[in-house]
């Protein structure tokens, strides 16, 4: 009989969920999807052990639920299919990441927090704790992966550990307790790793699930099998009546500064999370056709093509839906200052009310005078629905001073 302890007495919390399918995106809840039916908090003081194949003083899974946990990761291509599989599902899993995968592709480490997925570590790179000579190996092979990890993601990662071939020792476990870090093992191993169709992969995990009724499921996102497997895997889980419960830190890990200064020379000048450059302020297409990301920046009003900016401000056209205003107030009485050199004048304030469609201003320029009385007496432009900034600024134009 499996040993059980309260929710108190092991400082686990759980939120429940009820009614459609959950998840923490914007575009979840989806009708007709797996969901996330309870997030657990956990209280990871003192390092407790999760996964009945090697600690058996937790069980705080109900019938029919079940934690999905994918290793090794994050993997070009794979990672990729198993979060969109995720997505699709509104189900969040936990990712135990190695530190050197993480530092590779932080790009795709970064995607899984910013999903909404718990982000555990998996050593630094994948050696197995029990076959190292000293502990001292051990110990840099774990702490080096936390700070790798928590690098890469650019954020708080959960204190969640899980040893390489599920092997640890009575050191590292007591290395582990000291640094509040939970131990992961697992309740259904999918042996994913072994070569073998995606459709087996499922077959094994839902024969163990239907045996056991709940579990903790290790599969990892390396592979693209698995990736293969993990839709179909959340339709069966679907179709059997299986819930899934989301594990989340009750407080994020904390890193050893010594471990954090000896992984920087492996970040390769990574920035932090929030640090990064987007691509389209650092590279640009002047031949050929611009990326979706270029073509995104100069549609925004604060990359207001040159033939708008051109245009009186007062001019900026109106849809059918949208009521604007255009301040006339001065500043100040008198003459206007001339503008420092080096800075732009101060862009005209802009009044929206009940507005649908986002009116078109033109940024960082003064109104031109006699705005208002133009604006009432502007030719009405042709329907604006539909068309681009550029568009709409040169038939303004047009209109006004002629082709």
């Amino acid at each position: 009989m499996r040993g059980r302890s309260t929710a108190a007495a092991i400082g686990i919390s759980a939120c429940f969920v009820f009614g459609p399918a959950v998840a923490e995106t914007a575009s979840c809840p989806k009708a007709n999807t797996l969901g996330v039916s309870r997030i657990v908090e956990i209280d990871t003081t003192g390092g407790p052990g999760f996964g009945f194949e090697h600690y058996k003083a937790i069980d705080f899974l109900q019938p029919k639920e079940v934690v999905l946990t994918f290793d090794d990761g994050p993997q070009k291509f794979s990672t990729e299919l198993v979060l969109q599989a995720l997505a699709d599902q509104c189900v969040k899993a936990t990712f135990f990441s190695i530190g050197k995968m993480a530092l590779g592709y932080p790009e795709i480490i970064r995607e899984v927090a910013k999903a909404g997925h718990t982000i555990g570590t998996h050593t630094w790179s994948h050696k197995t704790i029990r076959g190292l000579k000293t502990f001292e190996e051990g110990k840099d092979e774990i702490e080096r992966g936390v700070s790798a990890v928590k690098r890469a993601v650019g954020g708080p990662v959960a204190p969640f550990f899980r040893f390489p071939t599920l092997q640890d020792t009575p050191e590292a476990v007591a290395h582990l307790g000291s640094r509040n870090i939970a131990m992961f093992s697992t309740d259904i191993d999918s042996f994913d790793f072994k070569p073998q169709p995606a459709e087996n992969i499922v077959k094994v995990v839902m024969q163990k699930l239907e045996k056991n009724g709940k579990g903790i499921v290790l599969l990892h996102d390396i592979h693209k099998t698995t990736a293969k497997a993990v839709p179909m895997l959340l339709a069966e889980l679907k179709a059997k009546g299986f819930k899934i419960v989301h594990l989340r830190a009750k407080a994020p890990v904390v890193t050893l500064a010594e471990f954090d200064a000896a992984i920087e020379k492996d970040a390769k000048g990574l920035p932090s999370a929030g640090a990064e450059k987007a691509m389209s302020s650092v590279v640009k297409t002047i031949e050929g056709t611009p990326t979706a990301d270029e073509l995104a920046k100069t549609s925004a009003p604060e990359a207001a093509p040159a033939a708008e900016a051109a245009a009186p401000a007062s001019l900026a056209p109106t849809s059918a839906t949208a009521t604007t205003e255009v301040s006339t107030t001065p500043a100040a009485a008198g003459p206007a200052a001339p503008p420092v050199a080096g800075t732009a004048p101060a862009p005209t304030p802009v009044e929206t009310t009940a507005s649908i469609e986002p009116p078109t201003t033109t940024v960082g320029k003064p109104a031109a005078a006699g705005g208002p009385a133009l604006a009432a007496a502007a030719p009405s432009a042709p329907s604006q629905q539909g068309k681009s900034m550029m568009q709409r600024a040169k038939e303004i134009w047009e209109l006004w001073f002629g082709k």
